[in-house]
C-alpha cells in the first residue's frame, strides 16, 4: 500500500493504516521483484520458443537452446504463480491486522465488534471500506464519551 493514498485520510485512519502497511510492506517488495522479473523472462523465453517453433528448422543441435528457451519461460511462470500466492498472503495478512485492532477495541461493544469481524471476513480482498468505517464509528464513539 501506497503511504501517500493516506495523506487526505483523518489522522486515526492514517495512523492504523500506517501500522498495517509496516506489516505487509516487506511482503510487497518481495511480491514486487518476483513481478518484476517474472514477465520479462515469460516474454523472452515464451517469444524465442515461438519463433523457433515457427522457423521449422528442426534439429538436434537445436535441442539445448529450446530447453533453455522452455526453461527460462518455466521461471518465469513460477514467478508469476509465486507472486499470486504472495498477493493473497499480503491480502490475509492485513485482513488479520484489520480483525485484530478491532477485536482490541475497548470502545464499541462486543456485538458491533462481532459484527465488524464478520464483515472483514466475508469480504474478498483485504475490506479497507469496512474498517474504515469501523474506525470512524470507533472514533466518533471516543468523542461523544470525553464530550
Amino acid at each position: 500500500m501506497n503511504p501517500l493514498l493516506f495523506d487526505n485520510m483523518p489522522p486515526f485512519i492514517k495512523r492504523e493504516m500506517e501500522k498495517i502497511t509496516q506489516q505487509i510492506q516487506p511482503l510487497m517488495k518481495k511480491n514486487s521483484k518476483y513481478v518484476m522479473f517474472a514477465f520479462p523472462l515469460m516474454l523472452v523465453g515464451g517469444f524465442n520458443l515461438i519463433v523457433m517453433f515457427f522457423q521449422g528448422a528442426y534439429s538436434f543441435d537445436m535441442l539445448p537452446m529450446t530447453g533453455l528457451y522452455a526453461l527460462i519461460t518455466a521461471i518465469g511462470i513460477a514467478l508469476f504463480k509465486e507472486s499470486k500466492f504472495m498477493n493473497r498472503k499480503i491480502h490475509q495478512v492485513g485482513k488479520d491486522q484489520i480483525i485484530e485492532r478491532i477485536q482490541m477495541s475497548r470502545i464499541l461493544g462486543e456485538e458491533k465488534k462481532n459484527a465488524y469481524i464478520e464483515m472483514v471476513k466475508n469480504q474478498s480482498k483485504m475490506s479497507l471500506q469496512v474498517f474504515f468505517n469501523f474506525l470512524t464509528e470507533e472514533n466518533k464513539e471516543k468523542q461523544n464519551m470525553y464530550s
